[in-house]
């Protein structure tokens, strides 16, 4: 994704509402499949976004490195009115039956952590290297239902940058989020999708799917 900390990013149901429309209302017309009108924006990955009515989402990456790759990241979206719209990469954790090791669901990675019981410091089992340096990722969460995600470096274990999250439990099930990590849309009147996300604008174009039904007579 285009995010830094790509190993365990962004964001979560609890920020938005589920539901974008109320019973019997017209579909929201950005529900559907919206493809990236310049790919090379991406490094040369195709990205598309899926707009489910019920409020979820995903976002799908195909790119060739140097075989032909596709990530699906989920995602939960919210109308703000008049055309525009917010939306929020998701993340699910899957924690073992002694709460010692979770696995990251929904960002393509798979990664594991390592800790014991939710609330405290959980370290990823595998250093990350980037550009011949190698670094230590961590997680804290804390009590009040916020934390921390960080990168180290694991020659001296000092800090090199941290992020803010939120987290929220349903279920049984585990869910983090990146409160700034939110892409703004708005759907413009010759129905081409524009997103703003860090300081960039992105435009994608709406992408038919049709149904043929064949009779054998």
């Amino acid at each position: 994704m285009r995010n830094i900390i790509i190993v365990g990013i962004v964001t979560i149901a609890v920020i938005f509402a589920a539901g974008c429309m109320a019973p019997g209302a017209t579909p929201d017309p950005i529900i559907g499949t919206w493809s990236a009108d310049e790919p090379e924006l991406f490094n040369d990955t195709e990205f598309t976004y899926i707009f489910n009515a019920d409020g979820t989402g995903n976002a799908v990456e195909t790119y060739e490195d140097p075989v032909v790759t596709t990530d699906v990241y989920n995602l939960t979206w919210k109308s703000t009115g008049n055309g525009t719209y917010e939306a929020a990469f998701a993340h699910q954790l899957i924690l073992s039956e002694d709460a010692k090791v979770f696995t990251i669901l929904g960002d393509g990675s798979g990664d594991q952590f390592t800790g014991d019981g939710f609330v405290g410091v959980w370290t990823k089992d595998t250093p990350e290297e980037f550009d011949g340096v190698l670094y230590e990722a961590k997680f804290v969460f804390y009590e009040n239902t916020t934390g921390l995600f960080s990168w180290y470096y694991q020659n001296n274990a000092t800090l090199e940058s941290s992020y803010p999250l939120v987290w929220s439990v349903e279920n049984g099930v585990y869910r983090y989020s990146y409160p700034d990590d939110v892409s703004t849309f708005t759907l413009g009147t010759g129905g081409i999708l524009t997103e703003t996300w860090d300081n960039t604008t992105y435009t994608y174009t709406y992408t038919y799917t049709y149904t043929y039904t064949y009779t054998r007579v």
